[in-house]
């Protein structure tokens, strides 16, 4: 989460800087719905700090606590999992559980939470909305849960499939950070998507065995629909949701066989069509011509020298020198 002193997680979403305990406390129990916000010690000279970003589907928050601190939560309709460099306890209904550098947890929607941190602790939590996760659950199994979805009671933070989501979250908060108030939609909607299917599947839960069963199989028909509809829909965002729909199979499956058949996963060859789109794009020769950026964002990409080193891998020359060369200003053969 970043050393002492450097930036931390969402520093372009501030919800309070303060010393001061009484604002602090109606910040957090206003941003994040808490009911109660208790200090067990002083904490006069020490700073909180609170970042936190929200959309339809999810809200991602990054917490640092100078003196200890408890806060009480209502139940609410999202699940919760945070990662903390150092110490806490999470209580929810009859479950207490520890949460460190080492432990992590999923917390259900329905359930009333406590959470207590130590001084000095760091808090990273993604929430996500439950109706949001349960739809991809049932477009990645292919059927709606005929059973509640009950996550393992604790995960090993340090786990290679925990860490994937830790990584995902961390990523998306950079990305974040980096656009600031410019976000594209279509691109946040698709890192939204990927960040919601990696809680899903690095999250031990009563659904895993079903996630890890590709057994049916998708037809060819299948994988070429699933083709069509991206190549229909590439300024959109591609839903595994849609993609299930649309093909009539679970989108593991879809995806295993899309793979297995065509070389790539189906969101390769989105950024395969989208990058396409790109070029055609930059080699308009009418005034209408966009520059980089706006083709980038146009067609989904939000880091531009990830733009331009997929763009050079894909057609091997730079976007600027598609613009060049349409122009008249660099040699065909360069």
């Amino acid at each position: 989460m970043g050393n002492e002193l450097g930036p931390k997680p969402l520093d372009s979403f501030p919800i309070i800087r303060s010393r001061d305990s009484e604002e602090v406390r109606e910040a957090l129990i206003r941003s994040y719905d808490a009911r109660r916000l208790y200090f067990p010690h002083s904490v006069a000279g020490f700073e909180f700090r609170a970042n936190h970003w929200q959309s339809q589907n999810i809200g991602l928050s990054y917490l640092s606590f100078g003196g200890s601190v408890q806060l009480d939560f209502p139940s609410a309709n999202f699940f919760r999992q945070a990662f903390l460099r150092g110490g806490g306890d999470i209580r929810f209904g009859r479950i207490e559980r520890q949460v460190t550098n080492e432990e992590t947890c999923v917390v259900p929607p329905e359930a009333l939470v406590t959470a207590a941190f130590a001084p000095g602790c760091e808090h990273f939590g993604l929430r996500i909305e439950a109706d949001s996760l349960l739809n991809k659950l049932a477009a990645l199994i292919g059927a709606t849960p005929s059973r509640k979805l009950v996550f393992d009671q604790t995960a090993r933070a340090s786990s290679a499939a925990i860490g994937n989501l830790r990584r995902m979250m961390l990523f998306f908060a950079a990305e974040l950070d980096s656009l600031g108030s410019e976000q594209p939609s279509l691109a946040i909607a698709e890192l939204e998507q990927a960040l919601i299917v990696s809680f899903i599947c690095n999250n031990p839960h009563n659904y895993s065995a079903l996630l890890d069963d590709c057994t049916r199989l998708a037809a060819s028909w299948q994988v070429r629909r699933a083709e069509e509809y991206i190549e229909a829909h590439w300024d959109q965002p591609i839903t595994i949701e849609a993609l299930a729909r649309v093909t009539s199979v679970s989108a593991r499956s879809l995806f295993y066989h899309f793979k297995k058949s065509r070389g790539q996963s189906p969101m390769a060859f989105v950024k395969h069509v989208r990058l396409q789109r790109a070029r055609d794009m930059l080699e308009r020769t009418d005034n209408s011509s966009p520059s980089v950026t706006k083709a980038a964002l146009a067609c989904g990409f939000t880091n531009l020298g990830h733009f331009a080193g997929d763009y050079f891998k894909r057609f091997g020359e730079l976007p600027s020198d598609t613009i060049k060369r349409t122009k008249g200003d660099l040699p065909l053969s360069h």
